[in-house]
């Protein structure tokens, strides 16, 4: 990789470097505590596909860190793939060069190191804190096909467990453009000519149950890289392509990207003798840890079944199992200081099925795509209220917690140029909330281009927005997300975060994941 090549402002990776404060005292678990005073701060990074439409800048895939305090551009990770022997590669059938498409980003580990998941790839990768590739694995899960670019499972969220370990999220359902989904029944129609059967939807991306169950949680050794144990499906249909995964005192919590429904799970329930992770208290020998591993882990074991505490279903206490609405409605989750779960649902003003896509008689293409952010208080297990996002803010994929930026806290509450002061010394003093989204364009209504959904413009960013309950549903509850309607209240970022490069020039991203340096654990 090329050092001293990035542009010097506006974005990058974010490991480990900025000031990370904790509170000490206990925390009041209640709905109002959202959007009170924080500790916590940071960067942020946000893991671009780099697709187009939405980038303009097409390419394998990176990932970019943003500096909240000045809004300047920091490092770019660069696809670590793209030239043979730059760091080891761990195991075989990792294409050397080749796209990368990463997805899931963390940071932190040992030595400050960042472990990123690649989609195309089938990979997870070592960073330095500097974006130099250290290593990378390529997962069981992987299709047998060594050039299987894109193919499925893909890799979602990531994080790191609470006891040293890795855990990366495998997603089996059937997507677009992944050329070994689920195959076009005889006699069905074939829309794109290559037999693959998400075609048959709109979006085109599904589940079914044979590929939920072959979702699943994998857990990596962090010095190794070896996959050392998994949580795989229990016998619940919402469990299905999960996408996010975060971790408090009550257990694992992971988002059900096909399943609109977050699943509490105990991570510390049947977890192997290989599994208790760096800097755990487990024994694992006084020998060196690869020679004290006398069998490499398999999937598939039955005693690896996730054991869950409890499901929190966004749709509600009388919602079906089978409800269309489950259908590609769910991605990031994230807690605030006061154990509140943000997670980010997108429904529609009609629920596609099978055969109803555009171009047919009976074709369906939604007028409205509406990304709501849900909040769950903690411990309940439906949402309560919504962050209602304009219409200009569409495909939304990352979000996270975070204390108020630099950039919003200058529009809120500038500095009087007289006094060098702040009208209010306590009014950035907050947390706030980061979502990443692929259409990007808030205030569409003075902005968009016209067209059949003029508040539709692929070309994605980052924005942050409040999360006190006034800011949520929308304030008066008009916001409905119809592009030709009046949508009264919804919620507008308070920051807007633009990459741009050395010439100044705007680049668009498609993101996927999105953290920040730190993570709010609820305790």
């Amino acid at each position: 990789m090329e050092k001293n090549t990035k542009p010097k402002l506006v974005l990058g990776l974010l490991y480990g470097l900025g000031l990370t404060l904790l509170t000490g005292t206990s925390i009041a678990h209640d709905v109002g505590d959202a959007g009170l005073p924080v500790c916590l701060e940071g960067n942020f990074m946000v893991a671009d596909a780099m697709n187009a439409p939405f980038s303009n800048i097409p390419g394998p895939g990176r990932v970019l860190e943003m500096n909240i305090f000045t809004g300047e551009r920091g490092i770019t990770v660069d696809n670590p793939f793209a030239e043979p022997g730059t760091h080891d590669v761990l195991s075989t059938g990792i294409a050397m060069p080749g796209p990368w498409k990463p997805t899931g980003v963390l940071s932190g580990g040992l030595n400050g190191h960042a472990f990123i998941s690649g989609a195309a790839q089938h990979t997870l990768t070592e960073f330095h804190r500097d974006g130099t590739p250290i290593k990378s694995v390529r997962l069981p899960t992987a299709p047998r096909v060594d050039a299987s670019f894109g193919a499925v499972p893909r890799l979602l969220g990531s994080q790191m467990m609470p006891n040293g370990n890795l855990i990366q999220n495998v997603c089996d359902a059937n997507f677009f453009n992944a050329s070994n989904s689920d195959t076009i029944l005889p006699g069905e129609p074939d829309p794109a000519g290559d037999g693959n059967a998400s075609n048959l939807y709109f979006p085109p991306v599904y589940s079914t149950p044979e590929r939920a169950a072959n979702s699943r949680l994998l857990v990596l050794d962090q010095e190794t890289l070896k996959v050392v144990d998994e949580y795989s499906a229990p016998d619940d249909p919402r469990w299905s392509c999960m996408a996010g995964v975060i971790f408090s005192d009550e257990g694992m919590y992971v988002s059900m990207f096909h399943g609109a429904a977050v699943f509490v799970i105990d991570w510390k329930a049947g977890l192997g003798d290989d599994s208790t992770g760096v800097g755990s208290n487990g024994e694992l020998g006084d020998d060196d840890r690869q020679d004290h591993r006398k069998k490499s882990f398999k999937l598939g074991q039955k005693k690896n079944k996730a054991k869950v505490i409890r499901v929190i279903d966004l749709l509600g206490p009388d919602a079906t199992m089978d409800d269309p609405r489950r259908r590609d409605s769910l991605r990031a989750i994230t807690f605030d200081e006061g154990g509140n779960l943000y997670a980010t649902f997108r429904a529609r003003s009609r629920d596609c099925i099978r055969g109803e896509f555009p171009g047919t008689p009976n074709g369906c293409n939604p007028g409205v795509f509406r990304q709501h952010v849900a909040v769950v208080p903690f411990g309940e297990s439906y949402p309560t209220r919504t962050i209602a996002l304009d219409p200009g803010v569409n495909v939304i994929a990352g979000i996270r917690t975070n204390r108020m930026s630099g950039v919003a806290c200058d529009a809120i509450n500038p500095v009087d140029p007289a006094t060098g002061k702040r009208s209010d010394p306590d009014a950035c003093d907050v947390e706030t909330l980061m979502v990443a989204a692929s259409a990007f364009n808030p205030g569409c209504a003075e902005t968009g281009p016209v067209g059949t959904n003029p508040c539709f413009r692929p070309g994605g960013g980052v924005g942050e927005y409040l999360i006190t309950p006034e800011a949520a549903d929308a304030h008066d509850g008009n916001c409905n997300g119809d592009p030709f309607g009046e949508n009264s209240g919804c919620a507008r970022p308070v920051a807007t975060f633009e990459f741009r490069d050395e010439f100044g020039n705007v680049e668009t991203i498609d993101p996927r994941m999105l953290m920040t340096i730190h993570e709010a654990f609820v305790q």
